[in-house]
């Protein structure tokens, strides 16, 4: 038996050492301590085991900007996860029990915002320069993510569980704080930068995060 196959046995174990029976619980028990005993498993990676890290391909290697990083903490606020920027290797990693659907999600969304950016500076930014092209986009961003956030607040999960905390520390166990790329003023916004977000906002106006049906949990983006 290798450690994956003894944590599901563990596991197994535990769920019945949950059991009405007091002695069926006694023995489950017993045989659940023997076996993390045996394969040197502690309580904190039988709860590790649990959760899922999913990867998504961010557009920076080491630095993203500040409203990605807005897109990648509301998906993980939604979906019950924490998340880490891997510098260097340039992707955000969801963690915890639905971290599948968080990566998804998260993909899509990015999909959607680049587009509707390109979409944006192609129709209201031709005539700026290039710097300024890219801070107004920004904006526009911004406040995209923003209004997507709006929406995920009757949405959100949870706060992410017992079983993730674990896992990043059995498996993330020297983290760094980042800082995010910031392109705009924090002295206010302009007149238009306030025409820049209002087109933001309206551009995502459509976007849904649905719970699934039938005890899924699926994703509607619409």
């Amino acid at each position: 038996m290798d450690h994956k196959k003894a944590l599901e046995k563990i596991k197994k174990c535990l769920r019945m050492a949950a059991s009405s029976n007091p002695h069926e619980a006694a023995a489950a028990m017993r045989q659940a301590r023997a076996l993390m005993e045996k394969f040197q498993l502690e309580e904190d990676d039988v709860l590790a085991s649990e959760v899922q890290e999913c990867a998504t391909r961010s557009g920076a290697k080491n630095r993203p900007v500040a409203w990605e990083v807005k897109l990648a903490a509301i998906v993980s606020r939604a979906y019950s996860c924490s998340f880490l920027f891997m510098a260097g290797v340039g992707e955000y990693r969801f963690i915890g029990e639905m971290a599948e659907v968080a990566s998804y999600t998260m993909t899509l969304l990015l999909r959607q915002v680049r587009q509707a950016r390109r979409d944006y500076i192609a129709a209201n930014l031709t005539r700026c320069k290039a710097a300024t092209k890219t801070k107004r986009a920004d904006v526009f961003c911004d406040a995209w993510a923003y209004t997507v956030h709006k929406k995920v607040i009757e949405f959100a999960g949870g706060e992410p569980s017992a079983a993730v905390n674990a896992y990043i520390a059995k498996n993330h166990p020297e983290l760094e704080t980042g800082k995010a790329t910031e392109r705009n003023s924090s002295k206010g916004l302009t007149q238009r930068n306030v025409k820049d977000a209002m087109h933001g906002i309206a551009a995502a106006s459509d976007v849904r995060l649905n719970h699934g049906v039938k005890g899924e949990e699926t994703l509607a983006l619409h």
